[in-house]
């Protein structure tokens, strides 16, 4: 097998070679696959952004402690129960140019308080802006 490890798109498959199954971050990298999730790249760099775990994946057996970035998430729907924010800015069609919220982390969300997780910016570009910590 060439390379670390892969997996099929929304699928049950994953497939690691060598050590690489012992790394926490190339098993949830590929389990992102079998979402349906696609890598995240940064400009023309597969990998590049860094920002999740569908990024670079680590040779590190306690490490490191991340999780699925605010795009990832918003696309798989995790965080319905709670409250998602959709707002289009920039450009002419812009509805929202302003927002003022309060925003929950993970760490402290509860699924019966309705409260707001993510941010999804739609920019006129198609290149949407992503806000969760």
């Amino acid at each position: 097998m060439n390379g670390i490890a892969y997996a099929f798109i929304n699928s049950w498959q994953s497939v690691y070679s060598n050590e690489w199954c012992n790394y926490p971050s190339a098993q949830i990298h590929e389990v992102g696959h079998n979402f349906g999730y696609g890598h995240s790249n940064e400009g023309s760099q597969d990998y590049g952004d860094q920002s999740g775990m569908m990024g670079y994946s680590y040779s590190q057996d306690e490490g490191p402690v991340m999780c699925f970035n605010a795009a990832k998430t918003w696309q798989t729907g995790w965080m319905n129960n709670g409250k998602q924010v959709n707002m289009n800015i920039g450009g002419s069609g812009a509805t929202d140019n302003c927002l003022e919220t309060d925003i929950t982390g993970q760490a402290d969300y509860d699924v019966n308080l309705g409260q707001t997780i993510i941010v999804k910016m739609n920019k006129p570009s198609g290149r949407d802006l992503f806000l969760m910590y």
